[in-house]
This record gives structure tokens, C-alpha cells and sequence, in this order.
């Protein structure tokens, strides 16, 4: 779905760079399900996912994962996402959303030209946003 993509395209990017700073790396697409599966108790997370707040394609929002409040309406019990189960289900879990502005959202692979063009500054943003959050007071008792 063309910029939809653009959390997995960063989280395979700095993977290794996460990695080397004890930082696990779960990239679950669409399948919450799996996510959820490797998430406990009282860890502290990042999820990177696509955003749709008008602002500039590859803009990067941070929202911490208390206050985050998805604005999607909700038809059946299978519309849940990922952030929805955690708070439902994981009280001790504290963390942030990374939201990334898409420029296009579409039936095509691969990103739009405006976020390939910018995929690497976007990335170390990311990266450096996330190792910031770690070693800052943001994860003070944990």
C-alpha cells in the first residue's frame, strides 16, 4: 500500500543498530497478532507505523503510548490493532508511538518517490529519536 510501508522500510533499516543497543526488533506487518505474542509485562516499546496527520510526508510524530488515541472507527471485533490489544491487555507496558507521515497511500508496491527520496534522513531520525528515548529519563524505572 505504497507509504503505508514505511515503519517496516525504517525498522529494517536500523535493525542492526537497535540490535547492537540490546534493543529487539519485531517487525509484524498486519499480523498483531504475532506481535502480541512476543510482547510481556512491564517491557517498554516503540512502534513505528505509518501516520496520516497532514503535516510533510516523512515528518515524524511521537506520541507516548499512554496518551496515543487512535481516531480509526471500529465495525467488528477483527478491527482491533496492535496498540488496542496492549492496553487492553498489558497495564505495565509503557512506550511510544512513532509515527511517520505518509505523502501517498495507494495499490502500489514500494513508497512514494517523496519518501524514497528521504527514507535514510528519516531513518537516522528514527534511530536517534529511539536510542535518545532509552538512554534518556523517559525509561527511569524500568
Amino acid at each position: 500500500m505504497e507509504d503505508d510501508g514505511i515503519g517496516i522500510k525504517v525498522a529494517e533499516r536500523i535493525k542492526g543498530s537497535l540490535v547492537r543497543n540490546n534493543i529487539e526488533v519485531i517487525i509484524g506487518e498486519t499480523d498483531f497478532q504475532y506481535c502480541i505474542s512476543l510482547i510481556e509485562n512491564g517491557d517498554f516499546v516503540f512502534i513505528l507505523d505509518a501516520v496520516c496527520y497532514n503535516k510533510s510526508p516523512g515528518e515524524i510524530t511521537i506520541t507516548n503510548l499512554e496518551e496515543y488515541k487512535c481516531k480509526k472507527k471500529y465495525y467488528t471485533q477483527h478491527s482491533c490493532n496492535v496498540i488496542d490489544l496492549i492496553k487492553l491487555y498489558y497495564k505495565s507496558i509503557r512506550g511510544f508511538v512513532i509515527g511517520i507521515e505518509v505523502g501517498s497511500v495507494s495499490f502500489k508496491l514500494g513508497l512514494s518517490q517523496q519518501l524514497e527520496d528521504k527514507i535514510d534522513i528519516i531513518s537516522k531520525e528514527v534511530l536517534e529519536d529511539i536510542l535518545l528515548k532509552v538512554n534518556s529519563k523517559d525509561l527511569e524505572g524500568k
